[in-house]
């Protein structure tokens, strides 16, 4: 039997703890209020309600139940561990397998992955922690399939897609050899400018967003300086786990407009993509319906500046100073946040 490495539940559960999930405990274990916790988060009171409820509601999974109960809040997202980036990579290799199950039984120590071959053939691969096992169901990698005193869990199509990205992040931290980890999740995920110059319409396209950035303003300086590309990237990958169609967010210009969305993220019962469709509304709300139009078609629906500046009625050529502007607006929307964030720690 192949053991994953073991890592204690705190430092592979917070980790990978989803942003509600951290709003929860604060409230639960730490007994902050909502309009509190909305402050320090920079975010609505309502936003902290709906998530309190949905965990609640979900702590009737016994594996999720038995998680929370072992956990206290946390205050930051903390970086992702060796440690942790390995069990998670390993945990989700074996469950890709044909044939494999995660099982949880409240009698037994450990969840454990097992591998089914045949009638009567069940073998146990590994185990894991209990608190990397919940972080799972909580990011929508693995899905409840039934049981009654043994609980099974399957991979998910998002645990599929995300196994090949933490699987490059830790051969990256590897060559690397142990360099600083990014914020969160971002930093068991490959580098946002890799991922941003792979992701094209077709072949030989580049956004908009890197090819600006190489270009030199009158000062010499680069035209887009590395914290309007890093927020562009920040939306695109917001947008992209929200799994938006192309034209929803397209042409709105009231903010009633974005209410049957914000509503969707509500009733979404996958905690990682609501959060996402918030934190890009959120985004494009603070820039505005002409702003954000420019932002959605160049970094998110990755449109050539050409086919933008035709769309929107524009001059030739103006559209990379709409762009600029833009992006700056969104930097400095996200590093409000970031201070607000950092209001909670300190």
């Amino acid at each position: 039997m192949t053991e994953l490495r073991h890592v204690k539940t705190r430092d592979a559960f917070d980790a990978l703890l989803p942003e509600a999930a951290r709003r929860y405990l604060a409230h639960v274990s730490e007994g902050k209020a909502i309009r509190e916790i909305a402050r320090l988060e920079g975010c609505h009171a309502s936003t902290v309600m709906r998530q309190v409820r949905k965990l609640e509601a979900m702590r009737d999974d016994p594996l999720l139940d038995q998680a929370f109960s072992e956990m206290e809040p946390v205050s930051d997202t903390p970086d992702v561990t060796p440690a942790a980036l390995d069990a998670a990579c390993e945990a989700l290799r074996h469950l890709s397998q044909p044939g494999s199950l995660l099982l949880y039984n409240q009698n037994l120590p450990q969840p454990a992955i097992v591998r089914i071959q045949g009638e009567g053939d069940t073998r146990v691969v590994s185990t894991l922690d209990t608190g990397l096992a919940a972080a799972f169901i909580l990011r929508d990698w693995v899905a409840e399939e039934g049981g009654t005193t043994v609980k099974r869990y399957r991979v998910t199509k998002e645990g599929r897609r995300q196994l090949p990205a933490l699987m490059a992040a830790r051969e990256c931290r590897a060559t690397q050899q142990g360099a600083a980890a990014a914020d969160g999740l971002d930093a068991a995920l490959p580098d946002r400018r890799m991922r941003n110059r792979s992701l094209s319409n077709g072949p030989g396209f580049e956004s908009p967003m890197v090819a600006l950035s190489r270009r030199k303003g009158p000062d010499g300086q680069p035209f887009l300086p590395q914290d309007f590309v890093t927020a562009g990237d920040r939306l695109h990958e917001d947008y992209a786990v929200a799994e938006f169609q192309q034209a929803d967010l397209l042409g709105w210009d009231s903010p009633e407009a974005l209410d049957r969305h914000y509503a969707k993220a509500r009733q979404d019962h996958n905690i990682r993509r609501g959060e996402a469709i918030e934190r890009t509304l959120d985004a494009i709300k603070d820039l505005g319906p002409g702003l954000s139009d420019v932002v959605l078609r160049c970094c998110c629906l990755r449109e050539g500046l050409e086919a933008t500046e035709k769309r929107l009625g524009w001059s030739a050529r103006s559209g990379k100073v709409v762009l600029r502007i833009a992006l700056q607006r969104l930097s400095l929307f996200y590093a409000k946040n970031r201070a607000a964030k950092a209001a909670l720690i300190g």
